[in-house]
C-alpha cells in the first residue's frame, strides 16, 4: 500500500501516511519476534496477529502473507543497515578504526541481543527460495562490499591492488556472515568474550604489507 506524499498532500493526509506506516511497523515488529522465537517455517500467521494486537483483517489489509511480511521485513532490515553504514568518518587516518569499530559493534550487538544472530541466518536462509529476498541480500552485499573495500584501500595506505582489495573486501563480508553464525551457536550467550575486531585489524595488517 503506498504511502508517498506528493506537494499537495495535505496535513490529513500526512496524518494518514503516518497511521498507516505505525500499522506496518507494529506488524513487522510482531513478525520479528514470531520468527525469532519460531523461526519462519514454525510461524503462524495467527502468531503475528496475537502479537501484533491487531486483528487479522488489518493484518491482512497490510501484508496477504507470512512471505509477503518476510520479504518487507528483510527489505526495511537491510535499509536501516544501510543507512547507519552510510554514516561515520572514510578519512585514510581513521578508515582503519572505523572498520574494527563496526566489527566490534556488531559482535556486540549480537552478544546483547542473541535473537538477532538466529533470526538473521533465519532471514539469509530464505533467499534460497524467495527471489524478493534473494534480491534485496543480492543488493545490500554489493553496497556493503564497495563500502569495506573504500575503507580497506584507505586503510592500507593504496599499496593493495584493486583485485587485493576486492578479496580483502569480500574475505571481510564472510568473517561478518561467520560471525553471525559463530553467535548463534555458542551456548552461553552473553558473556564477555573476543571481539571481531581483532580479526579485523589483522586483515588490515595483512594488507597494508601487500605492494
Amino acid at each position: 500500500m503506498g504511502t508517498a506524499q506528493g506537494p499537495g498532500a495535505t496535513g490529513s493526509d500526512e496524518r494518514n501516511a503516518a497511521r498507516l506506516n505505525a500499522r506496518r511497523a507494529q506488524i513487522l515488529d510482531a513478525a520479528t519476534s514470531v520468527f525469532a522465537r519460531l523461526g519462519y517455517h514454525g510461524a503462524r500467521m495467527d502468531d503475528i496477529v496475537q502479537a501484533s494486537g491487531l486483528s487479522k483483517g488489518a493484518i491482512y489489509w497490510y501484508f496477504k502473507s507470512k512471505e509477503e511480511i518476510a520479504v518487507e521485513l528483510v527489505r526495511q532490515l537491510l535499509h536501516d543497515e544501510e543507512k547507519a553504514l552510510a554514516n561515520g568518518p572514510t578519512t585514510p587516518g581513521d578508515a582503519g578504526d572505523r572498520l574494527s569499530t563496526m566489527a566490534d559493534d556488531f559482535s556486540r550487538a549480537l552478544r546483547e541481543n542473541p535473537s538477532r544472530a538466529p533470526l538473521a541466518l533465519e532471514l539469509l536462509s530464505l533467499g534460497q527460495r524467495i527471489p524478493a529476498i534473494k534480491k534485496h541480500f543480492t543488493e545490500y552485499h554489493e553496497t556493503y562490499v564497495a563500502l569495506l573495500s573504500h575503507l580497506l584501500r584507505a586503510a592500507s595506505g593504496g599499496a593493495p591492488s584493486a583485485r587485493q582489495i576486492r578479496a580483502g573486501a569480500l574475505a571481510l563480508a564472510a568473517m561478518v556472515d561467520g560471525w553471525a553464525l559463530h553467535e548463534a551457536l555458542i551456548a552461553t550467550p552473553g558473556e564477555d568474550r573476543e571481539g571481531l575486531g581483532e580479526a579485523v585489524t589483522i586483515l588490515v595488517t595483512g594488507l597494508r604489507g601487500r605492494g
